[in-house]
């Protein structure tokens, strides 16, 4: 991914963040930036889920070291299930 432009980080250059921006400004100005701060961009996306990948992995009795061959069978289609099968799936 792109990093974002020096400009998206103009009006905090008095603090020195549009040369050294602190990790957790960076990834909410990236959400401002690129979706109006209502999702995470490419970097704070994949630095979460390779945090929750990273914990499913590393616990034992996760779904993932049980059987890492596992695929969902709830979703709309096969193979899929996004948040939305997971609502669908408990009534929500």
């Amino acid at each position: 991914c792109d990093p974002l432009p020096r400009e998206a980080l103009a009006d905090v250059a008095d603090l020195g963040f549009d040369r050294e921006t602190p990790l957790w400004f960076y990834i909410l100005r990236e959400a401002e930036v690129l979706a109006e701060g209502k999702q995470l961009g490419p970097m704070g996306g994949r630095m979460v889920a390779e945090v929750l990948i990273g914990l499913l992995e590393g616990d034992r009795q996760s779904f993932v070291r049980a059987d890492p061959q596992w695929k969902p069978t709830l979703g709309a289609r096969e193979g899929e299930f996004g948040m939305v099968d997971l609502l669908d799936f408990a009534g929500a």
